[in-house]
């Protein structure tokens, strides 16, 4: 895969750290800068849409926007007129209905009107792109008047339409005569493409998941010498579009076609050989998902799984053009290699496969996507090998903080806790690579033990508590001297440990017994300070009462002692409110109880 450009680079940079609120936007952008990073910033949270009005001087040049996603309100909508667009993606008509009532008439949307409304006369005139979705809301003659606002438009995308009696596909064409993209994805009730021969200067045509009735509907595509890409993929999970074998049929031969898409569609390998062969100025087919996933075509690049390089092209292919669907077919393709076939792969495909899954981490905007490549990451057989640990070692650090760091920008509830245990078991993969005596480098077990903790303290619902110790207790195992001074200090870690330690006694003595024997080691090398903190979060403190009532009545008192050693460490920088819930009432007399049955344990620190 390519590397991305410096531009690039600065771009998502920059647009980061707007999102995060660590670079003030306080300085003007050119056009290119404008719409890249008004790009990025949408994608990262489609509510920066209310910029437009708060950074209006800074974005002044911007020139396209996509509105897609966001939740725009009238007076969002009308800030439109402040800028000189060439581009624009309404997304959803409907919403706009109750914004501008006098565009109803009465329950259709006069386009028309509400472009009038909301467009100055410079981006009337400059206008070359247009899209909607929710067209059949639309009052009748609205192709003719649009083409006449906008006599710069070459592109239109005019998604869920309904063609019927009132609406027909022909005058559409008719209608924007000039146009060089036209895209009618999901459209329904489309049996022809009759009049499409009219758009002369046509270059792309996309109709993803349209289904024509009539099987010599295609024909008229052969009349389209300008027509360099051609879009008949399916976005649909269930129930492809079945009409690649029409298009055969209907003996299409696009003289110039240079870029086809078929993906997730029933095209055979029969089929598409014999579609490139009847076209012989084609470059490029992306075939994801199909019968052709395995097929070679040396005359062609070919976009399918038939190799690591293959499958980071449609990756990128997919995440670049918003195909989501594609880029989840694509990792489950990645995963189920690397679960099955990793011993046919060399070391250069390994990389690259590395390479790819980094690459959605990073650039992905779909947490589906994201949450594909973290589980491929903690389920694929290949990732707890040898060979992984071995030949990747330089890149494991780096891995693992990219899928923790993926994890945490999740914004979906659900899919975060979905994707919390494949973190935790990616965790677990790295430390129980310890057991074989294996070195790794200095701060990744800090890592894991601080982000465990981190995790187990932040999740409302927090399942999988002898997953979170095992991670816990191998990890400190096996660090270094340094390390574990630290870690004696790591607030995190430490109220990590007593929470797991307070879920734990309810059903895993055994369990509990040993993380309580590790805080107390913990303890015993805190700091003052880390004791007055850990202090001041008096759950804590409230836990270990509750712990000694608890476990009063059981018959081992190992955990009995190591929670009353807590207590004396802890009351050097108790407050006296604390000291006297601590040492009065049935807490007294649980400790009591519990000397009585065993001596205390030692400890260096005095009661005041």
């Amino acid at each position: 895969m390519s590397p991305p450009t410096l531009f690039q680079l600065a771009v998502k940079s920059l647009a980061q750290g707007i999102h995060e609120g660590k670079i003030p936007f306080d300085f003007n952008l050119d056009t290119k800068s404008s719409n890249a990073v008004f790009r990025e910033l949408l994608k990262w949270d489609p509510k920066h849409f209310e910029k437009l009005k708060t950074h209006r001087n800074q974005l002044s040049k911007l020139t396209e926007l996509d509105l897609r996603k966001c939740e725009i309100d009238k007076e969002g909508v009308l800030n439109l007129k402040n800028f000189k667009l060439h581009s624009l993606e309404f997304g959803i008509l409907y919403r706009l209905k109750t914004k501008f009532p006098h565009a109803m008439n009465p329950n259709r949307i006069d386009i028309v009107c509400l472009l009038e409304t909301v467009l100055n006369i410079n981006s009337q005139k400059m206008i070359v792109h247009l899209g909607f979705h929710d067209m059949e809301e639309c009052m009748n003659g609205w192709e003719e008047n649009i083409s006449k606002l906008f006599p710069s438009l070459q592109s239109i995308k005019i998604q869920y339409k309904e063609f019927n009696e009132q609406c027909h596909f022909s005058k559409l064409c008719n209608s924007f005569p000039n146009l060089r993209i036209l895209d009618i994805s999901y459209a329904n009730g489309l049996s022809t493409l009759k009049g499409i021969k009219n758009i002369k200067s046509l270059q792309k045509l996309v109709m993803r998941d349209v289904r024509l009735d009539d099987r010599d509907g295609y024909k008229e595509l052969s009349e389209l010498k300008n027509l360099r890409v051609l879009d008949v993929s399916s976005g649909r999970r269930r129930n492809p579009i079945v009409g690649f074998r029409s298009l055969l049929e209907s003996k299409v031969r696009i003289e110039n076609l240079e870029f086809l898409d078929c993906s997730m569609t029933y095209v055979q390998e029969h089929e598409l050989r014999e579609f490139v062969e009847h076209h012989k100025a084609l470059k490029t087919v992306v075939a994801i998902s199909t019968a052709c996933d395995n097929l070679s075509i040396p005359t062609i690049d070919l976009l399918n799984f038939v190799s690591p390089t293959s499958f980071g092209k449609c990756l990128k292919y997919a995440i670049t053009n918003e195909r989501d669907n594609l880029a989840v077919k694509c990792m489950k393709g990645i995963s189920a290699t690397l679960n099955t076939n990793y011993e046919q792969l060399n070391e250069s495909e390994i990389s690259e496969f590395l390479k790819i899954l980094c690459y959605v981490l990073r650039e992905a905007k779909d947490e589906e996507t994201k949450h594909e490549a973290i589980s491929c990451f903690a389920s694929s057989d290949f990732f707890g090998t040898e060979r992984f640990f071995s030949s990747c070692s330089l890149e494991i650090p780096g891995i693992v903080e990219l899928v923790f760091k993926t994890w945490d920008n999740l914004k979906r509830p659900n899919r975060k806790f979905v994707a919390h245990r494949c973190v935790v078991s990616l965790f677990q993969r790295i430390v129980n690579f310890l057991r074989f005596g294996r070195i790794l480098q200095n701060g990744l077990l800090s890592f894991i033990m601080d982000k465990t903790s981190s995790m187990y303290i932040t999740e409302t619902f927090t399942p999988y508590g002898d997953l979170y110790k095992d991670i816990l207790m191998r990890a400190n195992r096996f660090m270094s001297v340094d390390q574990y001074a630290a870690m004696c200090n790591n607030t995190t870690v430490i109220e990590g440990l007593f929470k797991l330690s307070h879920n734990l006694i309810q059903w895993n003595l055994s369990s509990h017994q040993q993380i309580m024997k590790l805080i107390v080691s913990y303890m015993n090398q805190a700091s003052e300070d880390t004791l007055k903190f850990l202090v001041s979060n008096g759950q804590i403190v409230e836990n270990c009462i509750e712990q000694i009532m608890m476990i009063s009545q059981f018959p081992t008192k190992d955990s009995q002692n190591h929670l009353l050693h807590l207590l004396l460490v802890f009351s050097s920088v108790m407050s006296d409110e604390q000291l006297k819930k601590c040492y009065g009432g049935e807490t007294v007399f649980s400790l009591l109880l519990i000397q009585h049955v065993e001596k205390p344990m030692s400890t260096n620190f005095q009661i005041n």
